[in-house]
């Protein structure tokens, strides 16, 4: 009797060689990848009625007392020292991800979160400057503790108001 070596068919042995190459592939992006948060990111968030986002109040009399509420959450994967500044300008005013609003701060609220920790912090405001479309604008801003310094995270909120009555402030 004669030994024949068996030589599997080419295309058997490509798709053996292909799935143990995709399930390592796998295996070593789950061990490198373990622990790292893949996006970090913040939340910043004004809640109206009932803590929803959205049926914000539109018109305020001036002087006279409303409340909103603040809402921060941190996925940055550590803990994070956030500063929100309010601030207070005209339909006009420049805020976007890139430029801060050139306004000085009406109320600044200080946190420190957990990673995958939030707070919902109640804001209670005066306006005492009569006048249609001003916008209530909320900035994101977290501390470096390289540069000791407060950083513009690029995140913000606004609402637009209108402020009724007369100013007796």
């Amino acid at each position: 009797m004669e030994c024949q070596s068996v030589i599997p068919d080419r295309a058997v042995t490509a798709c053996a060689l292909g799935a143990i190459i995709i399930v390592g592939a796998i295996i070593s992006a789950q061990y490198f990848l373990a622990g790292t948060v893949p996006q970090p990111f913040s939340e910043l968030a004004v809640l109206g009625p009932n803590g929803k986002i959205g049926n914000y109040t539109s018109s305020v009399a001036a002087g006279q007392n409303f409340t909103l509420d603040l809402y921060v959450g941190n996925h940055e994967g550590q803990v994070t020292y956030y500063r929100v500044y309010v601030k207070l300008g005209n339909i006009s005013s420049v805020v976007d991800r890139n430029v801060s609003l050139s306004a000085p701060p009406i109320a600044v609220y200080d946190v420190f979160l957990k990673d995958n920790q939030n707070v919902v912090h109640p804001m209670t405001f005066q306006i005492g400057r009569v006048g249609a479309e001003q916008k209530l604008v909320f900035e994101l801003w977290t501390f470096s503790p390289v540069k000791d310094a407060f950083a513009y995270a690029h995140s913000w909120n606004q609402i637009i108001l209108n402020v009724t009555g007369s100013s007796q402030l």
